[in-house]
């Protein structure tokens, strides 16, 4: 083999310097296949033996899946959702609140105290299948004692009149009701009775407006 230093880098080789299968550091393994040996000829395999080396690497390498088995296994891979899963994963429709009595309570307290007014009520009553509500607001204590004892009467009364059946409720209830003497005076006074007109005769009037009611 040829070596030299900076005055062989520049002369011009031969042909049969370019020939590297003359070299004696050189063998050839096969077409265009060559072993360099490092210090001296090398120990070339047999042509028996690449052949046989050539032939595992084509066995050994590893088939090329085609798109189709890709898509197969890639199917096959995937998990199959049953209906329960569907089912499991459908949004669940919340519980409806439980309201309880400690609730419509609150409720109802804190809805009478946003009013302005002096006095206020908010009432519910059953009355056989029927249930009615009776609110009232006012500063009229009056107006509010009134509201309350026509609504009631008005859930009992059916064909009576309001005023009958309020009198019959307050005959029949065990609280005895008190009249200021000026009132009846002004019922004999409307109905004119005086000290002269017995008792007959005032039996007789309350008889004929069928019932005692006195006047505003």
């Amino acid at each position: 083999m040829v070596s030299g230093g900076d005055q062989d880098d520049d002369r011009v080789l031969s042909p049969e310097e370019l020939d590297i299968e003359e070299q004696e550091e050189v063998a050839a393994i096969g077409e265009g296949r060559y072993v360099i040996g490092p210090d001296g000829p090398p120990n070339a395999p047999a042509e028996s033996e690449l052949e046989d080396a050539d032939d595992d690497s084509e066995t050994d390498a590893p088939e090329a899946a085609t798109p189709q088995q890709d898509t197969d296994h890639q199917t096959q891979s995937q998990p199959q959702s049953s209906p329960q899963t569907q089912t499991q994963s459908q949004p669940q429709t919340p519980p409806e609140p439980q309201v309880t009595g400690r609730d419509v309570k609150k409720w109802l307290g804190e809805e009478l105290e946003s009013h302005d007014a002096q006095y206020a009520y908010h009432i519910a009553a059953k009355y056989g299948d029927s249930v009615a509500h009776q609110q009232l607001a006012t500063d009229d204590v009056g107006a509010a004692f009134d509201g309350l004892l026509v609504w009631y009467a008005r859930q009992l009364a059916g064909s009576t009149s309001i005023d009958r059946a309020l009198g019959i409720l307050l005959g029949e209830s065990s609280v005895q009701v008190k009249y200021p003497t000026k009132r009846l005076v002004a019922y004999l006074e409307e109905n004119d009775l005086g000290p002269e007109d017995s008792i007959r005769d005032l039996v007789e009037t309350v008889d004929e407006q069928d019932g005692l009611t006195f006047p505003r």
